[in-house]
């Protein structure tokens, strides 16, 4: 690997992106996730623990009103940096450690 080149989030546990039935939200998570990783803020980002294939209520966020898939970002040493929610429609947020 060049030093130009940028390796992807890795994805780790129990669920990973070809376990979504609905390969729209498969992008939509895949495309969140890369993009917290390839930030420059979050340059320690290495890997991604999705929570699920289903879109649900947020329990940290209660206020948030969209549906959402939850995603632990982690470091190379499995320390959590933060959690993220990604809606259907690509938007989301995280909230950093």
């Amino acid at each position: 690997m060049n030093s130009s080149s940028r390796r992807l989030v890795q994805y780790v546990g129990s669920v990973k992106l070809e376990n979504f039935p609905n390969a729209q939200l498969r992008q939509t998570v895949q495309a969140f996730c890369e993009k917290q990783e390839q930030q420059a803020r979050n340059s320690e980002v290495k890997k991604a623990e999705i929570k699920g294939t289903q879109l649900h209520q947020s329990h940290d966020d209660p206020s948030d009103n969209k549906p959402v898939i939850s995603v632990r970002f982690k470091d190379e040493q499995d320390r959590r940096l933060g959690t993220g929610h990604v809606h259907e429609d690509g938007t989301g947020s995280v909230k950093w450690k």
